[in-house]
């Protein structure tokens, strides 16, 4: 009896984003299996393309004439497991996106050349160079193999600038031996780390751990526990436990910068038994990592957002650590939340989820007051570890007194009395991404958009000052709207401007500096963080990349150079943004026996964020924004959809985006608000010009099913091509 294979294709096209029909041969029937990924002859060329098995059958409605066959199994083993294919068709739904593109993301990015990724080396035993007669280009290519300890055979062939034949026919010869790739790739040196007993608990850890481990709850696990609690400890336990159990973890960090630092601890507790997954590994390095996972051989696997499609079977646990940050959602498609995935996953497989802050988000936290998260406190630093006190400096005073630094008269005095006494510093920059936004240095008024409460941002291009919410847009203004002054500037100094004045005001202290732009090959950020945590270092300057996880003992002081970045970035977001970052940082001093000190410069020193975010009184400032965000009704209490339509020719773009604006206000329900069309913020990327539209509702039901009759009209409507339309579902950033 025949067998069909019930295939989704590895293409992107919606038109295509169905099953197709393929018989299986007889010679593969034992190797067919659901999450298999084959090659099939697709479209009037037969061209082969990837496929994966969401289904088999003993029937098919293909006529027998038409029915193709599946070419090749390229892989020995099921690239997804039947909870993982429940997942994308879910990823699929929520994200208005295709299966093929939610199944794509799952896959490590070696998982296609990992049979070309072969390495060519000088067999131990080959023959003497005269034994046998060589070509000129043989003799090339055995010069070259012969100065590398192994070499890939691509390179060799770029090298020496030769098809593979050469180098088949040294094989031949028992000159030159071809080595598999997947025996190279050991991301993880295990030798290095020295085996770490558990520590004894706090009685709050304890008690962590007993109400997350003892009972048979099914709802997520919020854990909200301030800095330097110790929750690292309590996830160890929950794994420890996990892995007793037969059951695979997962621990997803928000950061790259955060992973060397995980992996040391998860590795020094559980060995070989943790792997790391991360975009700065090879491709052959991710796919051994996911390869491991797959088979059982690793029980933990540590990475940033893309981790959380570790192909565990017997998944038991996912640990989310900073679960508030923004990273964890991807703005590439599918653009999903690693949180919200990492909840399906648990709720598919009966796996506990832990997500872990000392600043939850609003959404989180609503989620934990309102019963749908169970909620776990840590309440106090462990040991002698005490909060830090936090000193609030309103950098228009120093204006006033003629300073025109960056660093203020009692952060350089602070920076001074740290390194007398042999402490570290750390400086923080909250500025993210290409925020930059329009202030008074006099009064500190900055410019905010009066239809939606948030900061205008500044665009070059247009020379103007545009709201990202509803495309509001004005001039900039001379001088200052509310008291006259012409100090009203672009606001916004780099961390590389802040590294120079701080080696030139402390020319004999250690400065190192982190951010996106210094770590630039392998390994790089964990050779800037060892050198600091080994007082290499006196000075560390960095991003959000240094503002949270970091436990270095000997840090007493943190300067947060320029808190009203992210409280004025043009996000609705903002209040909270500033708050978590301000937090997170400030949590970063005083983590040992010693008291730690923290220097808030600000021009809006009077902004309850900030006094609030200066106390470390989360549940006022939690108070706080729910109120104002179920006024303007911005998530958790209403949902926005925002569209993003790109393309090389801007006439084109503009058009089509607003035919969908027409389409969309042709039914519209009332409920239902469209703000824009209007140029996104960042107008034109890689010559490609990008436009925005929002939808925003209180009912994410209503206002699904319409977006995705209007987008069915659109579809059918739209005349030209050459534009690409993005949908963003509750976007951490204001595109």
């Amino acid at each position: 009896m025949a067998l069909y294979g019930n295939i989704i294709l590895n293409l992107p096209s919606a038109e295509v984003d169905r099953a197709f029909d393929y018989e299986i041969p007889f010679e593969f029937i034992d190797r067919a299996d659901i999450g298999m990924r084959v090659k099939v002859p697709f479209g009037p060329k037969n061209k082969l393309t990837d496929g994966y098995i969401i289904d088999i059958s003993q029937s098919t409605e293909v006529e027998d004439e038409k029915i193709k066959q599946i070419a090749l199994f390229p892989d020995k083993f099921p690239a997804f497991t039947g909870e993982m294919l429940e997942t994308a068709m879910w990823m699929k739904e929520r994200y208005m996106t295709t299966l093929s593109q939610c199944l794509r993301a799952m896959l490590p990015a070696g998982i296609d050349q990992k049979n070309e990724e072969s390495f060519i080396r000088l067999c131990e035993n080959h023959p003497h160079h005269d034994s046998q007669k060589l070509s000129p280009k043989q003799e090339e290519v055995l010069k070259y193999v012969s100065l590398c300890t192994k070499a890939k055979l691509s390179a060799i062939a770029k090298a020496c600038k030769i098809s593979y034949s050469p180098v088949e026919t040294l094989i031949k010869k028992g000159f030159l031996e071809k080595i598999s790739a997947d025996t190279e790739h050991f991301f993880i040196d295990y030798s290095r780390y020295e085996k770490d007993a558990s520590p004894i608990l706090t009685d709050e850890q304890l008690a962590a751990c007993e109400k997350i481990l003892g009972n048979n709850e099914s709802r997520p696990f919020l854990l909200f526990g301030i800095t330097g609690s110790g929750k690292t400890e309590v996830y160890l336990k929950i794994i420890e436990e996990t892995l007793i159990s037969g059951k695979q973890a997962i621990v997803l960090v928000p950061e790259i910068s955060l992973t060397p630092l995980t992996v040391k601890r998860f590795v020094s507790r559980f060995g070989s038994r943790a792997v790391v997954y991360h975009s700065k590994m090879s491709a052959g390095e991710r796919y051994e990592a996911w390869k491991k996972a797959m088979s059982g051989e690793a029980g933990i696997m540590i990475g940033p957002r893309s981790a959380v499609f570790a192909p565990f079977k017997n998944l038991g646990a996912i640990i989310i650590d900073e679960e508030h940050e923004g990273t964890y959602r991807s703005e590439f498609t599918p653009k999903y939340s690693a949180c919200e995935v990492a909840e399906k996953r648990c709720a598919l497989t009966g796996a506990r989820l832990v997500l872990g802050s000392a600043t939850p988000s609003v959404e989180s936290m609503k989620k934990a007051v309102d019963g749908e998260y169970c909620l776990v406190k840590i309440e106090n630093r462990i040991g002698n570890g005490k909060i830090p006190s936090s000193e609030i400096i309103d950098m228009r005073l120093e204006l006033e007194k003629g300073n025109r630094s960056v660093f203020s008269f009692r952060l350089q005095e602070e920076i001074k009395n740290a390194l007398e006494q042999k402490k570290q510093v750390m400086l923080f920059l909250n500025r993210r991404g290409y925020s930059t936004f329009v202030s008074c240095r006099k009064c500190g008024y900055v410019m905010t958009c009066s239809n939606c409460s948030v900061a205008y941002k500044y665009h070059i291009g247009s020379n103007a000052l545009i709201c990202h919410y509803c495309g509001k847009t004005i001039p900039v203004p001379k001088t200052c709207p509310n008291c006259g002054s012409k100090y009203i500037k672009f606001f916004g100094a780099g961390t590389q401007k802040i590294e120079e004045e701080a080696r030139k005001l402390f020319p004999t202290a250690g400065v190192l500096r982190m951010d996106a732009d210094t770590p630039q090959k392998k390994g790089s950020l964990e050779k800037i963080l060892s050198e600091f945590e080994s007082g290499k270092a006196d000075i560390l300057i960095g991003t959000q990349m240094i503002a949270k996880g970091h436990d270095f003992k000997n840090v007493s002081l943190v300067g947060i150079m320029a808190a009203d970045i992210s409280l004025n970035s043009g996000d609705y977001r903002g209040n909270e943004n500033t708050f978590q970052l301000i937090t997170q940082a400030a949590g970063r001093a005083g983590r040992a026996d010693g008291e730690g000190k923290v220097i808030i410069q600000t021009y809006q020193s009077e902004n309850p964020v900030i006094l609030l975010a200066a106390k470390q009184d989360y549940m006022s400032f939690f108070e706080q924004e729910t109120a104002f965000r179920r006024s303007v009704h911005y998530p958790p209490y209403g949902y926005i959809f925002t569209f993003l339509f790109t393309g090389r020719d801007e006439k084109n773009v503009i058009e089509n985006i607003c035919l969908f604006s027409d389409i969309s206000k042709e039914n519209k329900p009332e409920q239902i608000k469209i703000l824009g069309p209007s140029q996104a913020y960042i107008s034109k990327i890689k010559n490609e010009y990008r436009y925005r539209l929002i939808l925003k509702a209180t009912d994410e039901n209503s206002l699904r099913d319409f977006v995705k009759k209007a987008m069915s009209v659109y579809n059918e409507s739209k005349k030209k091509t050459g534009v690409t339309v993005n949908l963003y579902v509750n976007s951490q950033s204001s595109l």
